[in-house]
């Protein structure tokens, strides 16, 4: 019973926590992000920094997981869809850095993604399942595009 409640979690590799993470985050319009997910994939002393721009000037705030994950509580009115289109993972023995570039759109038809962003992702092998240390995310700066080397536009990985 351990192994089925571990995959659907995060995974036996560092690759399918990510995948996991971005699933369980999504949601349609009037449903809700995997928070029971999410909260097996945080690691209790996890970190989130998120970034964006506001008014042009780079904005950084920074949550426990716990706080963070207070985020995806409750039914969301729109659509979130997160859609990975890039993703190079590091890794050595229990430890894994993942560099992963998602679009995100409320509607997860939509040839154009709302905002795309870039994310720091630390995981650490905690028995057979990865769990995120820590997160870094940030927002796509107008004018200044993150490239997704190798990836495609609306072509989800994972």
């Amino acid at each position: 019973m351990l192994l089925p409640l571990c995959a659907s979690a995060g995974g036996t590799t560092p690759e399918q926590a990510v995948s996991a993470l971005w699933r369980a985050s999504s949601n349609e319009a009037g449903g809700r992000a995997d928070l029971a997910v999410l909260q097996r994939l945080f690691h209790p002393d996890a970190v989130v920094f998120g970034g964006h721009y506001k008014q042009g000037a780079p904005v950084l705030r920074r949550w426990t997981g716990a706080e963070f994950l207070k985020n995806y509580r409750g039914v969301q009115e729109r659509g979130f869809h997160e859609c990975e289109v890039a993703r190079t993972v590091h890794r050595y023995d229990g430890f894994a850095a993942v560099y992963s570039v998602v679009e995100s759109r409320a509607d997860p038809h939509a040839v154009k993604p709302d905002f795309v962003g870039v994310n720091s992702i630390q995981l650490y092998r905690d028995g057979a399942q990865w769990r995120v240390l820590s997160l870094y995310y940030h927002v796509e700066k107008a004018g200044l595009p993150i490239g997704i080397e190798g990836g495609r536009s609306g072509q989800c990985i994972g």
